[in-house]
């Protein structure tokens, strides 16, 4: 492994890890006023409101603990981040047939699949797999300092 200095490691991954993460909100943002204003057409708009903000919160969420799992070392947790993506890809789609705004239209298709090719990019896997090794190499240093004996204190005369 070659070693990186932490400002090396940020200059090189930070920009498409936070494209990414970007990605996934700019994706929600697009998709809650289109989903609701779609799907839930019936609903007053103090209820759209309400459940567009809770759903929204919920899935950001998602998105930050799936975020913070990978750079934990923890990369199956990038399957999180691809299943908003998808749902809020899948879930605009079918909106078409109301006729929503073109611009934001195209915006929530836009986002989610700008996501998926930042997720799927070279430098991401990259990203992802020094983080694994980081992990496996902070994991080794706890169980190396855990096997030391500690230096048995002599009593004070």
């Amino acid at each position: 492994m070659d070693s990186l200095s932490l400002p090396r490691f940020l200059a090189r991954y930070f920009p498409t890890f936070m494209g990414g993460i970007f990605a996934a909100l700019f994706s929600l943002a697009c998709a809650i006023p289109l989903v609701s204003a779609s799907y839930f057409a019936g609903a007053s708009l103090d209820e759209q409101v309400t459940w567009s903000m809770l759903g929204g919160m919920a899935i950001t969420m998602v998105v930050v603990h799936c975020n913070f799992m990978v750079v934990r070392g923890r990369p199956q947790w990038v399957w999180g981040l691809v299943g908003v993506l998808v749902l809020c890809l899948l879930a605009v789609l079918p909106t078409i047939e109301d006729r929503p705004h073109k611009v934001i239209y195209a915006l929530a298709l836009l986002f989610p699949l700008l996501g998926l090719l930042l997720l799927n990019s070279k430098r991401h896997r990259e990203m992802r797999s020094k983080l694994v090794e980081i992990r496996r190499q902070r994991e080794s240093l706890k169980t190396a300092l855990k096997e030391t004996p500690k230096k048995a204190s002599r009593p004070r005369r």
